[in-house]
């Protein structure tokens, strides 16, 4: 592909992330993105078939945008305790969320997907949600130990991971309740400072008060 063929195929998918972002999926029209993005309404048959493949490949545009700047393994090293570790990805998972370069059009088209979902929410729960998830489980067994059900472990995760999608589900409510337009980056890392230390916090909890959940 050629560079012309590569910067149209870029400013459509810029355009259409705005254009998803700002109607959501079934309100969007490919006139609108390609009015956006400067092009001519036929580019979209040409390069991307049709309004769903072309959906499709935006949300994995920018998630392969926000997983490219903040990989599963961003900051942790092998080395690193499971509390480190579970710090690490949090912060992670908030920067791909808030970061003010084009991360943040995952977030906002993962908010979309889940308020008005298209069918592509499995494949992203494949590609983004489980891996992470997994991962993120991986490092609450560290610190719970062996004798922890998996069940136990999968709770906490999604405790942790849920703390994460708020942010990334509710921002219009988070800034309304503390009288933000935006939020800085200072609030950004403390955000991801509180879900840390409630995290761990909690899990040491689980670890002095030990009661087993067990699955059925």
């Amino acid at each position: 592909m050629n560079s012309d063929s590569s910067a149209v195929k870029l400013a459509i998918l810029k355009a259409a992330g705005e254009i998803f972002v700002e109607k959501g999926y079934r309100a969007a029209t490919i006139r609108q993105i390609c009015l956006h993005a400067g092009v001519n309404v036929a580019a979209v048959n040409y390069y991307f078939g049709n309004k769903k493949q072309l959906y499709s490949a935006v949300l994995n545009h920018y998630k392969d945008a926000a997983y490219e700047k903040y990989p599963l393994t961003h900051g942790i090293r092998n080395n690193d305790s499971p509390r480190a570790k579970i710090a690490s990805f949090i912060n992670a998972m908030m920067m791909r969320i808030f970061e003010d370069d084009h991360t943040p059009w995952f977030g906002k088209l993962l908010l979309r997907e889940l308020i008005e979902p298209t069918g592509e929410l499995d494949a992203l729960i494949k590609t983004h949600f489980r891996p992470s998830f997994l991962q993120l489980a991986s490092y609450v067994q560290g610190i719970l130990g062996h004798s922890a059900t998996q069940t136990e472990v999968y709770l906490c995760a999604m405790s942790i991971f849920g703390q994460c999608l708020y942010f990334c589900n509710s921002p219009s409510v988070t800034r309304q309740i503390m009288k933000k337009k935006n939020f800085s980056r200072w609030e950004i890392d403390m955000f991801t400072e509180h879900i840390t230390r409630f995290s761990l916090a909690a899990l040491e909890s689980y670890l002095s008060n030990p009661k087993k959940v067990e699955s059925k």
